[in-house]
């Protein structure tokens, strides 16, 4: 493969990078809120039968796209892993103020 091929794929690449990062800012905002809301209304940080029925939904749309799955359900994983931990965070700092 040429050097200017290659530089075109790995720019093509950082472009979707961005919009990547984009996309996740605006997911982690909403998620934030989300967690407040579960935080002001005692929900659980996790909800098991919402993950369960995201990742069906990951699977079909990976297949959809022609993605491996694994590799979806795996960057999910780590997206859902980040948004509980601090779901849990914010539920302890409400539950401090409350106090």
């Amino acid at each position: 493969m040429e050097a200017s091929r290659l530089n075109e794929l790995r720019i093509e690449i950082d472009k979707l990078d961005n919009e990547i990062l984009i996309l996740l800012a605006k997911r982690f905002e909403l998620t934030e809120k989300v967690g407040v809301y579960k935080a002001e209304n005692k929900l659980n940080a996790q909800d098991k039968s919402r993950e369960l029925k995201q990742f069906e939904k990951i699977i079909q749309l990976s297949n959809k796209h022609g993605m491996n799955s694994d590799y979806g359900t795996a960057i999910y994983r780590c997206i859902m892993d980040l948004v509980i931990s601090r779901h849990k965070e914010l539920e302890e700092t409400i539950q401090k103020s409350n106090v």
